[in-house]
């Protein structure tokens, strides 16, 4: 299994530096300012980690390998050393942020969710009864069985545990003189009973997703019964989530012990790929800058502008080459225009931000091999872009393409 790191393929020597200004002068406040700019970053970071995702398979990381929690990364808090993490150290600190969900469901690759999903069950229980929940590292301890045993094992060894933290704290109210009806085993596997029969259930659509290929599993998403969409729900989990939160975690298993943090620069700032704001003016009407990495190229919708800038070139040079024949002095007027001056400026930045993403991972999701994976991911894509352009016009701000610069932080 490679080491792989998704930031070999970013080029983050390079920044996009863009400039917004407002269309119409009207007083922003500066929620609506805030509100914009986490509408920008969340499409800036969800095309940073589909690049990343399709960096890591074209790579040699198995989607199966992929996974994303089904909960939002807290917005005010910073993992400054979330990068290459052991398996154990990410158990214990990612428990808290919501269950894992693979991009390529297989028996197996649900263990840990069901893991979590047990010790939760387990903790609330004994919350209930008035039992202190077991710690983190009794997760920690249960993992390991999880890992060298399987789930079966692990589910008795959390179970002893809750048994023999609710005979300490029924020992400890004795004490005190008081009276506490004890939780026996059965107590403890009883209230796992919702746990085991989804348990069964989703082993049982994995087995069945596992026989089928990528052409039956595009039918079934497409079909309406029941048994296709408990199916179609495994199965388009990962994107579901992905789609869904504002801020997801993904990681990918790049060795047996390791996870990789994709896309890390929404969490640590020692990434230099992040997005900043670099300065806002109030004055009328309102500018903000803002500076990037090269996921930015595809927040202001450049892949689509830079074909349309190639036709308006061709455009140009074909009228230019028309006008020359009927009157030069015409021609070299137009080309004076204001207007024309400042399309040909941002055709030449077009054509520098094309040479500068080539070879990095945007340009990954060309290369994936056919399959239903490969669908999602676009339509995944799809949908990025139309929420980027929708954002790029929610408050009345407009991109100054032609004030685009291209940074080189590494010259």
């Amino acid at each position: 299994m490679i080491m792989f790191d998704d930031y070999d393929y970013k080029n983050s020597g390079i920044r996009i530096c863009l400039k917004f200004v407002q269309q119409h002068d009207e007083p922003m406040y500066p929620w609506e300012i805030a509100g914009f700019l986490n509408k920008l970053n969340t499409s800036y970071y969800k095309f940073e980690l589909l690049n990343s995702i399709c960096s890591a398979i074209k790579n040699g990381v198995s989607p199966s390998d992929i996974f994303i929690f089904d909960h939002s990364l807290p917005l005010y808090r910073r993992y400054a050393n979330l990068n290459l993490v052991e398996d154990s150290t990410a158990v214990k600190n990612f428990y808290d942020i919501g269950l894992p969900v693979p991009l390529a469901p297989e028996p197996g690759n649900y263990d840990l969710n069901l893991f979590y999903q047990l010790f939760k069950t387990i903790n609330s229980f004994l919350y209930r009864n008035h039992v202190r929940p077991l710690t983190k590292d009794s997760l920690v301890e249960a993992f390991e069985v999880l890992t060298t045993d399987g789930l079966g094992e692990a589910e008795d060894f959390v179970v002893s545990l809750a048994e023999g933290r609710a005979k300490k704290s029924r020992e400890a109210a004795a004490k005190r003189g008081d009276k506490k009806e004890p939780l026996t085993r059965e107590d403890i596997v009883s209230c796992l009973r919702k746990y085991y029969i989804k348990k069964e259930q989703l082993l049982s659509d994995l087995i069945f997703i596992k026989s089928t290929d990528d052409e039956a599993q595009r039918e079934l998403i497409d079909e309406s019964s029941r048994h296709s969409k408990r199916i179609s729900s495994v199965l388009l989990a990962f994107f579901k989530n992905f789609d869904a939160i504002t801020r997801p975690l993904v990681i990918a298993k790049v060795s047996d012990t390791k996870f990789r943090i994709l896309g890390r620069s929404l969490v640590n700032k020692k990434e230099q790929t992040g997005l900043e704001l670099k300065e806002i003016s109030r004055n009328s009407p309102l500018k903000a800058i803002i500076e990037g990495g090269l996921s930015l190229y595809q927040t202001i919708g450049q892949e689509r502008r830079a074909e349309t800038l190639h036709k308006i070139d061709e455009k140009i040079k074909l009228e230019e080459l028309e006008a020359a024949k009927i009157n030069r002095e015409i021609a070299e007027e137009r080309l004076r225009g204001e207007k024309l001056k400042n399309t040909l400026s941002e055709i030449e930045i077009s054509n520098k931000l094309e040479r500068v993403v080539q070879g990095t991972d945007i340009n990954f999701s060309e290369k994936l091999q056919d399959s239903l994976i490969r669908d999602r991911i676009n339509k995944a894509y799809e949908i990025e872009k139309n929420n980027s352009a929708r954002v790029l016009i929610s408050q009345g701000l407009d991109l100054d393409r032609s004030a685009t610069r291209i940074i080189d932080t590494s010259a």
